[in-house]
């Protein structure tokens, strides 16, 4: 709030000595001569940083059956490229996950990721017109080309099995795909946990790891999932059971079976169910498997790789005995196949997750009667659901409560928003957008159902540009009384009224004060105008508050509302004179009578609310922490881009906030 806007833009001119050493003017920057009031803004657009996404994710098995129980994460990229997670879910009987989500308008693909075997693990979805769609799995016909003709490995005693394709795809896959239906896949998923420890009782040294026919016998191997970094090489050997091998020197002979271990969109081109026929072996005859490490090289041959884990322990490279082993077969006589497990990495030397998920195969002989199985493990297809909510208790972030599951986090996991207010309403201010600067984080903690349980909402107040004293809250879409309880305001002033359940009284929605006074949240340092907006004077430490507000039910997603949700301040204390986003409707106690005043355009009867006969706000949310103007400096003169973006409706320069050549003048920065 500024009443002397003249004076202070003359003084600003004076100030420019005092501001920090750092705010230099980029030379190189084009300033545009526009203010504010000269932008030529859409009637219908709303300053909105980011798009109410519809997100509808379909899981299929390889029949093309729904997969229940699949969970899904969406990210603001790839983990590893520093993306962030915004949104986590569970698909139902029907298969699908469901949600509407905010998400930057600038994002042209999200990262989708899941943990589930049998499906690819990350996915890169598009968004197209605030719609992400995408499905995984389903019903896939097995592909042969020309192949590539190799059959002798440049490695000694390593060979082919036959051509494949430029992917490592094998053109001798059999036809059609072994069918894993849901029932078994959730099986796998139960017994393959990602990113748990495998039971220790699979990893006893005294469990068979090879085969060992006592008859003739067919045997065939089927790809179901790969969950590693690498691109591996699976393969296999076979030996005289009265002369195993004692070192992989004592190998004849390995034939590789699948050169490149990688999924479809994952840096290969296998899918659930593809099948190799090994071929028919006499009785007496040991199998065993290797998996080479990382081999798979970029000129479409098999390589060294990292290592070579085979499948008797006694052959791998770790000193250490308990550390051999590195891979898991179970028999599951109701199915009448093996289930088999590999761990990639170097279990003594490398940073190995121990789930032994990294490659799973089928392995089916006919007859199986003429396989010895008497020393495999069978399988625990039980999972571990601790709190008995139907979610296993590595795919949930509260495995030990069972009215919450999943974190869901507006704007990202560990990345802060901005809610930047004009506070003068119904007259225009000066558009620095510092009256009250608030960065938040908001968990909406969804169960089982991906309904919404409790919210988690943390807010930083950093900067309070005015001299008023003004209050912060949202408002809700639900009733006063589906709230349980709130914890954490910061209420010092006595004029907001409260219900016993935290929420503020006399409101139709449920509304949340977060604090009432911006003076008793950030002290005055004793110069400047406000709090952390004019350059040279102190500064003051941000406050965190964190709130904690639990649902007396469940509510869906879009009944809650989503974040930031209908944010306002409350203006110098005036409890009816409330200053919303644009568009936003005002809270029951609210004075209607300052609506069309001064220089506000609202039309309650169209439900327009808190703009100017230009189109322009009195506050914006920004979906990333929001560099601010300083005291007195208009957004336009500090972010170069926000006319363009504005006059636009948000089409150019959807990232306008971001510090990017030419989008800023520093100088104008606090």
């Amino acid at each position: 709030m500024k009443k002397f806007l003249l004076f202070s833009f003359i003084l600003a001119a004076g100030l420019t000595s005092c501001r920090k050493d750092s705010e230099v003017v980029d030379p190189t920057i084009v300033v545009e001569n526009k203010t504010i009031d000269d932008l030529k803004v859409s009637s219908s657009f709303n300053f909105t940083t980011d798009v109410l996404a519809s997100v509808d994710l379909l899981a299929l098995a390889n029949d093309g059956q729904p997969l229940k129980g699949v969970k899904f994460s969406l990210y603001t990229d790839y983990p590893d490229n520093g993306g962030k997670l915004m949104v986590t879910g569970i698909t139902g009987a029907d298969g699908r996950f469901t949600a509407n989500y905010p998400i930057p308008a600038y994002l042209e693909q999200v990262v989708v990721l899941t943990p589930y075997i049998g499906l690819p693990h990350d996915v890169q979805a598009p968004v197209l017109n605030g719609r992400i769609a995408y499905t995984f799995g389903g019903i896939t016909q097995v592909m042969k080309s020309s192949g590539i003709g190799v059959f002798k490995a440049a490695m000694i005693n390593f060979y082919y099995m036959g051509t494949y394709n430029s992917q490592g795809v094998p053109n001798y896959l059999e036809a059609p795909n072994e069918v894993i239906d849901p029932a078994f896949l959730a099986d796998i998923n139960n017994s393959f946990p990602e990113g748990i420890p495998m039971n220790p009782e699979y990893l006893l040294l005294s469990n068979e790891h090879d085969f060992k026919l006592t008859e003739a016998c067919d045997v065939w191997v089927v790809f179901v999932s790969e969950g590693a970094g690498y691109r591996n090489t699976l393969g296999y050997y076979t030996y005289d059971l009265n002369n195993p091998p004692q070192s992989p020197a004592d190998i004849d002979s390995g034939l590789f079976i699948f050169p490149n271990v990688s999924a479809t969109g994952s840096s290969g081109g296998l899918n659930t169910g593809n099948k190799v026929y090994l071929g028919q072996f006499p009785g007496g005859t040991g199998i065993g498997f290797f998996l080479k490490s990382d081999a798979w090289r970029n000129n479409g041959t098999v390589g060294s790789g990292n290592y070579t884990f085979y499948s008797d322990p006694d052959l791998n490279p770790e000193t250490i005995a308990s550390k051999r082993k590195h891979n898991v077969v179970m028999v599951d006589y109701a199915r009448d196949l093996f289930l088999m497990g590999f761990e990639d990495l170097n279990r003594q030397t490398q940073d190995s997750d121990e789930d032994f998920n990294d490659a799973i195969f089928l392995v089916k002989a006919n007859p199986i009667e003429n396989v010895e199985t008497g020393g495999f493990p069978v399988p625990d297809y039980t999972g571990q659901d601790t709190d008995g909510d139907g979610i296993p208790d590595c795919l949930e972030d509260y495995p030990y409560d069972p009215t919450r599951a999943f974190n869901n986090y507006y704007p990202a996991e560990g990345q802060n928003g901005t809610l930047a207010f004009e506070d003068l309403w119904p007259a225009k201010g000066d558009y620095d957008f510092n009256d009250v600067v608030v960065d938040y984080n908001i968990n909406q903690i969804t169960n089982a159902d991906n309904k919404v349980v409790e919210v988690k909402p943390t807010f930083i107040l950093r900067a309070t540009g005015a001299t008023y004293k003004n209050g912060f809250g949202f408002q809700l879409n639900i009733a006063p009384n589906q709230i349980a309880s709130i914890t954490g305001q910061h209420l010092t002033d006595n004029y907001i009224n409260l219900n016993a359940n935290g929420t503020e009284s006399g409101q139709a929605n449920a509304a949340v004060m977060v604090f009432d006074n911006a003076y008793t949240v950030l002290q005055y340092p004793g110069s400047g105008e406000g709090i952390n907006t004019t350059p040279g004077a102190p500064t003051v430490e941000p406050v965190t508050m964190s709130l904690d507000i639990n649902l007396s039910q469940p509510v869906t997603t879009e009944a809650f509302g989503y974040p930031p949700y209908n944010s306002f301040i409350i203006s110098n204390k005036i409890r009816g004179r409330e200053v919303h986003l644009p568009n936003q409707a005002p809270t029951s106690l609210a004075d209607p009578s300052l609506f069309g005043t001064a220089d506000d355009n609202s039309n309650t009867l169209q439900g327009r609310y808190y703009k100017t006969i230009n189109n322009l706000p009195w506050a914006i949310n920004v979906i990333e922490s929001f560099d601010y103007p300083t005291e007195s400096t208009q957004i336009t003169e500090a972010h170069l881009k926000f006319g363009p973006w504005a006059e636009s409706s948000g089409t150019q320069y959807a990232d306008w906030f971001q510090d990017k050549a030419g989008y800023r003048n520093t100088a104008n920065i606090y």
